[in-house]
C-alpha cells in the first residue's frame, strides 16, 4: 500500500484515481482529436497531484516538508520530460495532475485538532478555516472544469485552435518536425 492509502483508505484513493484518469483522458482529447492515446498516465500523476496537495494541506503535520517537497517536485518534472517523447502524452499527465491535486483538497483534508492540541497550538480555527477554503475552491475549479471539458468535448472543440503553442507542451520541438517519428 502506498502512504496515502494507509492514511485515508483505499476508497478515497480509487475515487482520485478514476477521476484523474478521466480528466486527464478529457483534457488529452481536447488537445488531440485525431490521435488515440491509452494508458494510466493520468490517473498515476493524479496520485502525484493528491500527495502534493496532502503535503500543502497538512503541511504542520509533516515531518520531512522540504525533502517531501523536492522528490515530488523531481519526479513531477522528470516525467513531465518524459511526456515530451513521441507516443507520450502531456496533456493526459497535466489533465490528471491537475484533477488530483484538486481532489487532495476536497476529499483527503485531516482535522488538525488533535496534532494541534499536542503542540499546545491554538490555531486550529484558522487551519479549518483555511482548509475549508481550499475545499470549496477546488470543488468548484474540478466541477467546472470536468463538466465544461465534457460539454467541450461533445461539442467537437479542438483546443489547439484557441492555443497556437499548445502543442509543444507534448512534443519537443526537434520532434515535431516533418518527416521525424511522428508527434501527430
Amino acid at each position: 500500500q502506498i502512504p496515502l492509502e494507509k492514511k485515508f483508505g483505499f476508497v478515497r484513493i480509487g475515487l482520485v484515481y478514476v477521476i484523474s484518469g478521466l480528466g486527464g483522458n478529457l483534457l488529452c482529447v481536447l488537445f488531440l482529436h485525431s490521435i488515440i492515446y491509452v494508458g494510466a498516465s493520468g490517473a498515476i500523476f493524479g496520485l502525484l497531484g493528491v500527495m502534493l496537495s496532502e503535503l500543502l494541506t497538512n503541511w504542520k503535520m509533516h515531518t520531512h516538508k522540504i525533502d517531501e517537497m523536492l522528490i515530488l517536485v523531481v519526479i513531477i518534472v522528470l516525467d513531465l520530460a518524459l511526456g515530451t517523447f513521441p507516443f507520450g502524452s502531456n496533456f493526459s499527465n497535466i489533465g490528471g495532475f491537475t484533477s488530483g491535486f484538486l481532489l487532495g483538497f476536497v476529499i483527503l483534508t485531516r482535522r488538525q485538532h488533535h496534532w494541534l492540541n499536542l503542540n499546545k497550538s491554538n490555531t486550529s480555527q484558522k487551519q479549518e478555516s483555511y482548509q475549508y477554503a481550499l475545499r470549496i475552491i477546488s470543488f468548484v475549479l474540478l466541477s467546472v472544469g470536468l463538466v465544461g471539458g465534457g460539454v467541450l468535448f461533445f461539442k467537437g472543440v479542438d483546443l489547439n485552435d484557441y492555443c497556437s503553442w499548445c502543442h509543444y507542451i507534448t512534443c519537443a520541438p526537434p520532434s515535431c518536425k516533418p518527416g521525424y517519428i511522428s508527434c501527430e
